[in-house]
């Protein structure tokens, strides 16, 4: 089993960005990526009573834990090169306030960015399908 899987909307363009720059700048290639729309991530997040179907949620499964939203998001940035570091400063903010910008970030998300970007062949190996 794998120990650190990032769970991301597969149609969004946003998502597909933000999948482009953790795989640019990550420390080391420890993590893996599966869209919410795969059989995978649907079984998966269901066996450990999350639901898979709300696509504007990003899941972040450390190997013993699922974070959602902006948690997810702050513990992503732990596997980033030190430079995005200082970023960690906001888990000073309660969840759920960061969640609000969360939600409000990923209600408008599909109008960011319109398309989604083709995801680099040479890192296929790294995501569930």
């Amino acid at each position: 089993m794998v120990d650190t899987i990032v769970f991301y909307d597969g149609y969004c363009g946003l998502c597909n960005f933000v999948i482009q720059f953790i795989l640019k700048n990550e420390r080391k290639e420890k993590l893996m990526f599966c869209s919410l729309q795969s059989e995978f991530a649907i079984e998966f997040l269901k066996e450990k009573g999350y639901d898979a179907t709300l696509l504007n949620t990003l899941y972040f499964y450390n190997g013993s834990r699922i974070f959602r939203k902006s948690s997810a998001a702050l513990q992503i940035i732990r596997y980033l090169k030190p430079i995005w570091w200082i970023l960690l400063i906001f888990w000073i903010v309660p969840w759920f306030v960061r969640d609000i910008f969360y939600d409000g970030i990923a209600s408008i998300r599909k109008k960011i960015i319109l398309t989604s970007c083709a995801l680099e062949k040479r890192n296929s190996t790294r995501f569930i399908a």
